[in-house]
């Protein structure tokens, strides 16, 4: 340090020590100027040297600075990058994380597929032993993929020996065109029927078929439910009763709509109810509320042809409900009527079918009124147990100036034997306000007349299992003969049901019936287009 010190400050004291010797020689001295001369040679280069000293010292202090300023943006570059390091380190261990987190969510996911694919296994199981309905789920090539015990006895096949066929190895071949109609409908995403024969010599083998798209991630058509169900042909009031879906409240403590069923193990399963298992309904009742508010219904009308000239209306039409879904496919009545009827909706759904086709009538003009069909509508037992109903039908035709002779209400033949009572006052109301009254798929819980002698009906439905067996079996050939001699003796006009074939026309032609319907007649069209 005193090395340094003296090193810095030495020349500079010299050359000061020089200059005032040079002015005390001068002015104090008597030396020759020789050595003026001399000590002003050797000031001169030592202010020379302190001169060069000093810069050199200013140039190395600049080098120094220059250095330190590249050091320092060396240095500030190199913070910058080690924050850049350091933030995608973070981003990285966010990503890391958020990785670990959607890994856990992943296998938590799949757990719960797990689960649920276990539990739908065990549900379908469950479905395929003690389901009493006839159900068949078909893949997009038409194989079965699924069915109940109730499918394999209606088909007449062991159950080991359906998985896997087509479905049209599962039917009778005279019913294969009317099938492959069918489910071209449903492959094209929408829901329809199709009244099959399952075999090729029972007569009573025939049901109707209905066919339910379902449609997978894609929008697609992924596979088809075929539900059997055992009822007339065209007539909305099937599948009411849901009895053995509706489960038992008393096990659970409360209403809960679904199955009860036991497992392999005798544990008890509760399923959803038909409805939900064709729809993926989780809230029927929401569902089906929401449809009557909102209008999401669509209605179809099936003529009603007369076979003679004498037979009056000539020519009458069945209306027909369907339900507006979110695949963009319409619902036929049996995917929800069940619920409809088991929540208490089935008043509120028969009101808005009225409410419409009265407005549908109204929109005529009322010179072409006249040559409006008899307009036939389907009604709930709930809805002829309602004494409000025909008070509702009196305004509504009131309020829109439509004749209520227009309008004929069907009621089903169970319905009639299990409530006559009820039913009778229905007929009573509705005839007393000009509406007209048909019976519903008659025969189908036996020939017998006294119901019918005591309800005054206008019109009876033949069951459409009687008429399909009509041109092969004698016996159904009797029952409809004396069907239609009865029914002309107390003046009420027979409608035949299911009629399909020409055979099944011209029997029906020959034995003298007043009315045919069915596939075989027409196809259901939209009422807007009919009316």
């Amino acid at each position: 340090m005193l090395f340094r010190t003296v090193r810095m400050v030495g020349p500079s004291l010299a050359t000061l020590a020089l200059a005032g010797l040079l002015v005390f020689t001068i002015f104090f001295t008597e030396f020759d100027w020789q050595w003026i001369a001399f000590l002003s040679g050797v000031l001169f280069a030592a202010v020379l040297s302190l001169i060069s000293s000093a810069w050199k010292a200013q140039w190395g202090m600049a080098q120094s600075a220059e250095q330190t300023a590249q050091v320092r943006e060396r240095l500030a570059v190199e913070a910058a990058m080690h924050r850049q390091t350091s933030e995608r380190l973070e981003r990285e261990m966010g990503l890391h994380q958020q990785d670990r987190e959607r890994l856990a969510k992943q296998d938590e996911a799949v757990r719960g597929e797990s689960e649920r694919a276990n539990s739908a296994e065990a549900t379908l199981r469950a479905l395929e032993l003690q389901l009493p309905t006839g159900v068949c789920i078909c893949d997009s090539d038409l194989r079965c993929r699924f069915h109940t015990r109730a499918f394999a006895a209606r088909v007449g096949r062991q159950p080991a020996k359906i998985h896997g066929k087509s479905i049209f190895e599962l039917i009778a071949p005279t019913s294969a065109e009317t099938l492959r109609t069918a489910l071209a409908e449903a492959k094209a995403g929408r829901a329809t029927q199709a009244e099959l024969s399952m075999s090729a010599s029972a007569s009573d083998a025939r049901c109707v078929a209905e066919l339910v798209p379902t449609r997978g991630g894609t929008g697609k058509v992924e596979s088809i439910v075929l539900v059997l169900r055992e009822t007339s042909a065209g007539s909305d009031a099937a599948a009411r009763s849901i009895d053995a879906l509706e489960g038992d409240e008393a096990a659970i403590g409360g209403p809960r709509p679904g199955l009860r069923v036991t497992d392999e193990s005798g544990a008890a399963l509760y399923l959803r109810s038909l409805t939900e298992e064709l729809t993926g309904w989780t809230d029927p009742q929401a569902r089906i509320r929401e449809a009557i508010d909102q209008d999401q219904f669509d209605l179809y009308a099936q003529d009603i042809v007369a076979l003679h000239a004498e037979a009056q209306p000539q020519r009458m039409l069945e209306v027909l409900i369907r339900m507006q879904h979110e695949d963009a496919h319409n619902l036929p009545p049996g995917a929800f009527f069940p619920a409809a009827e088991h929540y208490g909706l089935m008043p509120d759904i028969d009101r808005w079918v009225v409410n419409k086709v009265v407005a549908a009538c109204a929109s005529v003009d009322p010179e072409r009124r006249a040559q409006v069909p008899l307009l036939c509508i389907n009604v709930a037992r709930q809805t002829i147990e309602d004494r409000g109903f025909a008070e509702f039908v009196a305004r509504t035709t009131a309020k829109h100036g439509v004749p209520r002779n227009m309008l004929c209400f069907e009621v089903s033949d169970n319905d009639s034997i299990a409530a006559t009572g009820a039913v009778s006052d229905f007929a009573i109301r509705v005839r007393q306000l000009g509406c007209r009254v048909s019976l519903d798929g008659f025969g189908s819980a036996g020939v017998g007349f006294a119901h019918v002698k005591s309800l005054r009906f206008d019109f009876l439905k033949i069951d459409g299992r009687i008429i399909l067996a009509v041109a092969r079996d004698p016996v159904a050939a009797v029952k409809v003969n004396a069907i239609i001699r009865v029914c002309r003796g107390i003046g009420v006009g027979t409608v035949a049901e299911m009629v399909e074939s020409d055979d099944v026309y011209s029997k029906l032609a020959t034995l003298g019936v007043d009315y045919v319907q069915g596939f075989g007649v027409a196809r259901p069209r939209p009422l807007g287009a009919l009316v």
